[in-house]
């Protein structure tokens, strides 16, 4: 469950993504989204030493958010 900072944060981000959504047309537009609890680094295994993604690493460790955002 989350916290009551966690609630009004989320909200926040809501906000400013609905804002920003009305510049998109409708297929462009976040539907859905997570925010993680920890940044993506080197030393954690999410990005290499050019800062580029490792999807493969991203998509493992984050499957359940990833699954929550598409069910």
């Amino acid at each position: 469950m989350l916290s009551q900072f966690a609630v009004k944060l989320k909200n926040l981000f809501k906000a400013e993504v609905e804002h920003y959504n009305t510049q998109f047309n409708h297929v462009e537009q976040i539907k859905k989204f997570e925010l993680l609890s920890q940044d993506w680094s080197i030393e954690t295994g999410e990005l290499t030493p050019k800062l580029s993604l490792k999807r493969k690493v991203i998509m493992e460790k984050y499957k359940d958010a990833v699954k929550r955002i598409y069910e």
